[in-house]
């Protein structure tokens, strides 16, 4: 989430998000809900990974899959991003499998995926199909929001994944972001 708005706060306790991973610099004391600093990390930003420890999580878009390859193995890393209707950045499968391995998460956001209509809602589908086979990686749906006219309901978001892929979406947006935010805490030195 890009902002830390009172009133897209409030709508997000209301449609009964438990959760925000902030991507903001300054006052980000949200009473509300619990929010954790997410950095993310893109090709022009590269050197912000030596900031990792300040951040309760750390995700990666990549920008070539030589690159996605080095932050596979990082330990600093605890997600690779697909913000972008893009397959020449998407991890191959055997990336994928050795995501999985290492524990990282692929998080997909939504909003600019689906901006991009028709061939959006494609590229979503053929993502979540094509990985959601492969054993013990956790796939992580998010929305990318800024503004409250971003924001969906959870339960259209499970919907439209499910009659895209006959996917069972629930865990995409609860349980995986949970266990995905405990493990990197964890990582970090903090006991749940």
């Amino acid at each position: 989430m890009g902002s830390a708005d009172r009133r897209l706060i409030s709508l997000l306790k209301r449609l009964g998000y438990g959760l925000v991973a902030l991507i903001i610099s300054g006052n980000n004391d949200i009473e509300e809900l619990p929010a954790f600093r997410k950095l993310v990390i893109t090709k022009g930003s590269a050197w912000k990974i030596g900031l990792s420890r300040s951040f309760d999580l750390v995700s990666v878009v990549p920008w070539s899959r030589f690159a996605l390859n080095k932050l596979i193995s990082d330990d600093r890393i605890d997600a690779i991003t697909v913000n972008e209707v893009n397959r020449k950045v998407l991890p191959s499968k055997a990336q994928a499998r050795a995501m999985a391995r290492e524990g990282k998460a692929l998080e997909i956001v939504i909003n600019p995926i689906v901006s991009n209509g028709e061939s959006g809602l494609a590229f979503l589908r053929d993502v979540i199909n094509d990985y959601s086979t492969i054993d013990g990686l956790r796939i992580v749906v998010s929305q990318g929001i800024s503004k409250v006219s971003d924001v969906r309901n959870p339960r259209d978001i499970v919907e439209l994944i499910r009659v895209l892929t006959g996917v069972d979406a629930k865990p995409l947006i609860s349980e995986n972001p949970y266990e995905l935010l405990v493990d990197a805490l964890y990582r970090r030195g903090v006991c749940l």
